[in-house]
């Protein structure tokens, strides 16, 4: 998701052209993805931090319900999916240039390492994905010189093994050790509290998520979406000469495949009064594959004739994608919390997905704002500087 890359490693792979336009393109696509992710993290920043869906019986006349199964179908995990599949790609990009190799990709690993260790206590977000595609992170080098059809292979085998670790997980057949979810008194006090009672509540939560056995799932879970990036990009599908044609199969297969499968999902957690069963989680990871790959490959098509009023403002969200993520919390740790607007739990499912557009936007004015003084946001370029060991240009 960090698009921090200097200007001499944005390339395409050997024998393709790649000029700005696609990269920019690329740029989008994480933009939409940063919205899209925020979506789903802010159920969780403005309320209880376990909540997985709307409290009441399922319904679609109950409009919280009817969102969360919007959300199911088409936002949840996908969003995420691209995050994942856009870091593969950039990871490519990254090590292509001269100056850029298996240790500098190493050290800048443990530096998102340390972002994300810092958004996931001191930016109260023990939800940061930072920290995981760090912990991945080493399956890019592994399969960095592997060809399409390893990729492929690769991607496979870790997201069939997953999908087969959640059915037995959720059959009981595999013994899971959680700790117990919070108790929501506890929770209220805490995070409707000061910033210290909101760091020790965040603190334990994030230690809590962070060893639970559950964490090798997620990074498996980003190291398979990874090695589709890297299958994406080594098939150039990033690039002007991939044609439409392959953007169009990803939409069809993807979306064809992914909407009645995150559909049917939805239904069964329906019936089920809301619990995941065994089978959707059997498929949950083919149905938000798919379901990532039909929104990359719309994305694409439609980046081909967006005008520059609409693209421009997911272009520069996705430019400062890292500074933005971080951003997210800051905004949402300052609207929720109790040193802030003290507005935790105010709001249902709808009420915060309204104020996903309207901090999107802010952001999107701010970042816009920064890059018309500055050639990169201040999150990148502080990882460019620890990364490189040295102090890169910052003002245009």
């Amino acid at each position: 998701m960090v698009s921090d890359m200097p200007a001499e490693s944005r390339s395409a792979p050997r024998g393709a052209q790649a000029p700005t336009s696609r990269i920019d393109a690329m740029d989008g696509l994480r933009g939409l993805a940063l919205v899209g992710i925020f979506f789903v993290n802010i159920i969780a920043m403005g309320g209880p931090i376990d909540r997985l869906h709307p409290d009441g019986a399922p319904t679609l006349e109950n409009p919280e319900w009817a969102a969360w199964a919007f959300g199911e179908v088409f936002i949840t995990g996908a969003m995420r999916g691209i995050f994942s599949i856009l870091f593969g790609a950039s990871a490519l990009l990254f090590l292509s240039s001269p100056r850029h190799g298996p240790l500098t990709f190493v050290r800048r690993c443990f530096w998102l390492l340390v972002f994300g260790i810092v958004n996931s206590t001191l930016l109260l977000w023990p939800g940061d994905i930072l920290l995981v595609y760090a912990l991945a992170s080493p399956v890019i080098l592994l399969f960095l010189r592997a060809s399409v059809l390893r990729l492929a292979v690769g991607a496979a085998v870790i997201l069939i093994g997953l999908s087969v670790w959640s059915y037995l997980r959720a059959t009981g057949l595999e013994v899971s050790v959680s700790s117990d979810r919070p108790d929501l008194a506890a929770e209220q006090a805490a995070r409707l509290g000061g910033y210290g009672a909101n760091l020790a509540f965040m603190w334990d939560t994030a230690i809590r998520w962070t060893f639970a056995p559950g964490l090798l799932w997620w990074v498996l879970d980003a190291a398979g979406f990874m090695l589709v990036g890297m299958f994406l990009y080594r098939a150039g599908a990033f690039f002007p000469s991939a044609p439409a044609v392959g953007h169009w199969l990803m939409v069809v297969v993807g979306f064809g495949a992914g909407i009645p499968l995150r559909a049917a999902g939805a239904a069964l957690t329906f019936s089920s009064a809301g619990d995941t069963p065994a089978l959707v989680e059997a498929f949950f990871q083919a149905g938000r594959l798919a379901m990532s790959l039909g929104w990359i490959g719309g994305f694409l098509l439609a980046w081909r004739f967006l005008p520059l009023l609409a693209a421009k403002p997911l272009e520069v969200l996705g430019r400062m994608a890292l500074t933005g993520y971080l951003l997210q919390s800051v905004v949402a740790a300052l609207l929720f919390s109790g040193f802030g607007f003290g507005l935790w739990n105010r709001f249902g499912w709808l009420q915060l997905w309204a104020l996903v557009p309207l901090i999107m936007t802010c952001l999107a004015i701010l970042h816009l704002l920064w890059l018309s003084y500055f050639r990169i946001g201040p999150a990148e370029w502080a990882l460019r500087a620890l990364t490189l060991a040295e102090t890169p240009p910052l003002r245009r």
